[in-house]
């Protein structure tokens, strides 16, 4: 009996309508996290928290109850560099827990809240940082738990949180944390003693 509940619960899990990198269709509104990414590479990547039936949050800055908030705003150019790792990384996790992968696609891609997150601390971490450094960021990125990645959020969420806030507090902290300090990743390593 104990093995017929089980099973009966992974079907359920593959089952469950999904949107985008794991945000239940079958909810009504789910706190989740929106990257809108335009079809031309002169504008950037935009990456949004979107509180849904659980918002709206009081945001200080307007003063006024919010649905949304903007958290991070990165060139084409930049976000090509992280969309491979976050897309792997995202779907490994995503398919052990039952759900189908997703991909980034033109357009608003929804992104779960948790995912979201993590999403946000990889790009505040490379938003600004040389060039040279962002397989370094990935890296460091990559060596973290996931709750090490939500509490870096929560941190500078709290207050650093919007796009425009990229050189305050905790934004950072992550940024020298995760690129400076951060070991390249031997691949990496290579190519640029190839070019001495």
């Amino acid at each position: 009996m104990r093995g017929a509940m089980a099973t009966a619960r992974d079907d359920e899990m593959t089952t469950r309508p999904q949107a985008g990198f794991g945000v239940p269709e079958n909810e009504i509104a789910p706190q989740h996290f929106i990257v809108r990414i335009a079809a031309t590479t002169r504008e950037k990547v935009v990456v949004i928290e979107d509180y849904g039936i659980s918002g709206p949050k009081f945001d200080e800055e307007v003063n006024a109850d919010v649905d949304q908030i903007e958290r991070c705003v990165l060139p084409v150019r930049r976000w090509r560099q992280v969309a491979g790792p976050l897309r792997s990384i995202f779907n490994e996790r995503l398919k052990s827990r039952g759900f189908k992968p997703g991909r980034w696609e033109t357009g608003s891609n929804k992104v779960h809240r948790l995912l979201g997150r993590e999403l946000c601390v990889l790009l505040w971490a490379v938003e600004q940082c040389d060039e040279e450094l962002v397989p370094a960021g990935i890296n460091a990125w990559l060596g973290l738990r996931p709750e090490e990645r939500w509490w870096l959020y929560a941190m500078a969420a709290n207050s650093a949180g919007r796009s425009s806030d990229h050189d305050r507090g905790w934004r950072k902290a992550i940024r020298f944390a995760l690129t400076e300090g951060a070991i390249l990743p031997d691949n990496h390593r290579s190519s640029l003693l190839d070019r001495l």
